[in-house]
């Protein structure tokens, strides 16, 4: 169990998964654990309306997520990524992370988040950007201590 609160991939979860889900307990784990992300973003910004998280839904990360969790369920072979998990844990997860971010970003703490700047609409639909948008938002989890702050862009009216 993780910051977002799900044992989806835990001892006790795999084990519960496992018996229930044979074939698909990995995917329902995950698809657990980016649910509980997901709530524990909206419940530390819910005061901020404009705010822009990983697993907003004005952000497409969450929704490529699902989706491809929902391929996977039906797809006669594993993806190879579904494969590594076997292999993952905490620390591996976080080396990888770092591997593709490199140091964490910072950002300004501000009640329950971490605001990394803020994002004009048209950003949303820019490849681009969007690429830029998610690089920072993973990398602020590698600096997050044991208190945790969700990192977030505002939305510019």
């Amino acid at each position: 169990m993780g910051w977002w609160g799900s044992h989806g991939l835990d001892e006790a979860g795999s084990f519960v998964l496992k018996r229930t889900l044979p074939r698909t307990w990995r995917m329902a784990a995950l698809e657990l654990d980016v649910l509980s992300a997901q709530r524990r973003h909206d419940d530390a910004l819910s005061s901020r309306r404009s705010a822009l998280h990983l697993f907003s839904d004005e952000l497409p990360f969450r929704r490529w997520a699902d989706a491809w969790l929902s391929e996977q369920k039906t797809a006669v072979s594993v993806d190879a990524l579904l494969e590594e998990l076997g292999d993952w844990d905490s620390g591996s997860a976080m080396e990888r992370l770092r591997e593709w971010t490199g140091e964490p970003e910072s950002g300004e703490r501000i009640g329950n988040g971490l605001l990394l700047g803020r994002v004009a609409r048209p950003d949303l639909e820019d490849d681009a950007a969007l690429r830029v948008i998610a690089h920072r938002l993973a990398s602020t989890y590698l600096g997050l201590d044991k208190t945790f702050k969700a990192p977030y862009f505002d939305l510019a009216a």
